[in-house]
């Protein structure tokens, strides 16, 4: 997962420069009285600004993410209300799930924000549901946990950290 995380990184100084390159391309036609282009500057750098902003906040969560993590998996399938259906690396932490690029929180904005709906573990698998009460996305981890004491160990930190009570089903 620091390969994500490097990657985030990368994106976030892209949008450095390109806020600094646009504030420093509007100080200079404000300079020589180019005022229509010291504007598109300016709006160009101040975009450039909110994603970087953004790209930190995702960092944080995502690099929160990984050395919190309960377990991580190198493929997993994604079902969201569309019945879009993706494999992709994934990690869960008590708090969140970090999909390739994609950070998803839980319990962090109040009681109307994204909430842990479900966890059920099986032979196998995990089986994710989370989200708002409009929309649910599920996902359907690969765990390779061999014993049952492995599975019961995880969902006992599923239940102490979240509240969720994590079901287990079908073990042999």
């Amino acid at each position: 997962m620091n390969l994500v995380v490097k990657a985030m990184k990368k994106n976030r100084n892209i949008y450095a420069a390109l806020s600094l390159a646009g504030v420093l391309l509007a100080a200079l036609f404000f300079f020589f009285r180019q005022d229509t282009a010291a504007i598109v500057c300016a709006v160009l750098a101040a975009a450039a600004l909110v994603l970087l902003l953004r790209q930190v906040r995702l960092i944080y969560w995502a690099a929160l993410i990984c050395d919190s993590k309960l377990l991580a998996v190198p493929a997993s399938i994604v079902t969201s209300k569309d019945g879009e259906q993706q494999r992709l690396e994934t990690v869960v932490a008590t708090f969140g799930l970090l999909l390739e690029n994609k950070v998803y929180t839980w319990g962090c904005d109040g009681v109307n924000g994204v909430r842990l709906r479900k966890v059920e573990v099986d032979g196998t698998r995990i089986y994710i549901s989370f989200g708002a009460e409009d929309e649910l996305l599920s996902v359907e981890l690969l765990h390779g946990m061999a014993d049952f004491a492995s599975v019961a160990e995880f969902a006992e930190k599923i239940r102490y950290e979240t509240g969720v009570q994590a079901k287990i089903i079908d073990w042999q």
